[in-house]
């Protein structure tokens, strides 16, 4: 499959270009009018139009640049190189950035790393570890889907195409059937037990008892309870109210741990469910929570990349891959005992125990 970067480059280009035509007729205007005063404001609008104009112009020079990636069963196909899959180690499409909590993550990077003794005529990355790899292609310049990117490299790449850190799962061709299909009973759904109903009645008995006596001195009946104790009962009703409902948000959905046929789901207190469906899942594994000091096991995902990732979701990077860890083990819905129906679903994408 053929893929191609002329045409979104182009309209990237041209739009900086409009960009710098829109600052520069505005600042034209601006200054015929005689309204504006000082050069500050002239100088920076100028400054961004300069800036926007060179920005596409070297985008539409970078368009007519010679660009060529094929990907087919004999390997990669470049402008100025062409690749067996013999003569490739292994490819991937790497992120840079996990993003943040308001914004998504930017498009991989495709990256190769050619077999020993094989060589492309460009210079290679530096890398940390020793490995020669070639950045090809900021995926967000491409005029193809992501998606069929991926698909095309799970294809004909097979165990080459590297989906995940090879600390967590070994090469294996993505294109393999799991066994999800193969499971018998259906979904695993496992829960949280809401907050004992105890809990849940001393909270309202406390919200009636603190509440009661000012409906009873807004009608007048002030011989229930003296004026001067009405004070001392605001922090009662408050706390009382506060806790029914927020004990009643829990126990009218609590955590839920979903695993069948159609993937993987967990949905935490507050918060709307995450689903992964297995054609979307790299791997699955049990470990610490990466970039922070919490040793705790966790039940991690790691996406296929490309994958559609909630938004709400905010994933970590590890070698230029994208996990996102749902729960800690021990209050994750089941806990331990979830595990072998992760297992049995997941399959050889799945790295961990299984007992409990």
């Amino acid at each position: 499959m053929e893929f191609t970067i002329s045409r979104r480059v182009r309209r990237r280009g041209a739009g900086m270009l409009c960009a710098a035509a829109v600052i520069t007729a505005g600042l034209v205007a601006w200054l015929i009018s005689g309204k504006g005063h000082g050069v500050g404001g002239p100088l920076v609008a100028a400054g961004a139009a300069a800036l926007c104009a060179g920005r596409g112009l070297w985008e539409l020079r970078r368009a007519r640049q010679p660009f060529r990636l094929r990907v087919d069963a004999f390997g990669l196909t470049l402008h100025d190189a062409e690749l067996s899959w013999e003569q490739i180690e292994s490819v991937a499409l790497r992120y840079t950035s996990a993003g943040d909590s308001e914004s998504a993550p930017p498009r991989p990077h495709l990256t190769v790393w050619p077999a020993p003794g094989t060589k492309l005529p460009r210079e290679p990355d530096r890398t940390w570890d020793g490995r020669v790899c070639h950045t090809l292609l900021d995926t967000d310049d491409l005029d193809q889907p992501l998606g069929q990117l991926a698909a095309a490299l799970a294809e004909h790449g097979g165990a080459r195409f590297e989906t995940a850190p090879r600390a967590v799962r070994l090469p294996t061709p993505v294109t393999v059937a799991g066994p999800e299909h193969r499971v018998p009973g259906g979904d695993h759904v496992f829960r949280t037990p809401g907050p004992p109903t105890a809990l849940l009645l001393v909270c309202l008995v406390l919200a009636l008892a603190g509440t009661t006596p000012f409906a009873a001195a807004a009608t007048g009946r002030t011989d229930l309870v003296p004026l001067v104790l009405l004070g001392p009962l605001v922090p009662v009703a408050a706390v009382g109210w506060v806790g029914t409902f927020y004990w009643l948000s829990r126990r009218r959905r609590p955590p839920r741990l979903t695993v069948g046929p159609g993937g993987i789901a967990f949905r935490d207190y507050g918060k709307a469910e995450v689903h992964f469906s297995w054609p979307e899942v790299a791997a699955i594994t049990v470990g610490p929570r990466g970039g922070s000091t919490d040793t705790r096991p966790w039940l991690i995902v790691w996406p296929l990349p490309g994958a559609s990732l909630p938004s709400h979701l905010t994933p970590h990077l590890a070698d230029g891959h994208l996990a996102c860890h749902l729960a800690p083990l021990h209050t994750l819905p089941g806990g331990p005992a979830a595990l072998p129906a992760v297992h049995a679903f997941a399959g050889e994408r799945f790295s961990g125990p299984t007992t409990h």
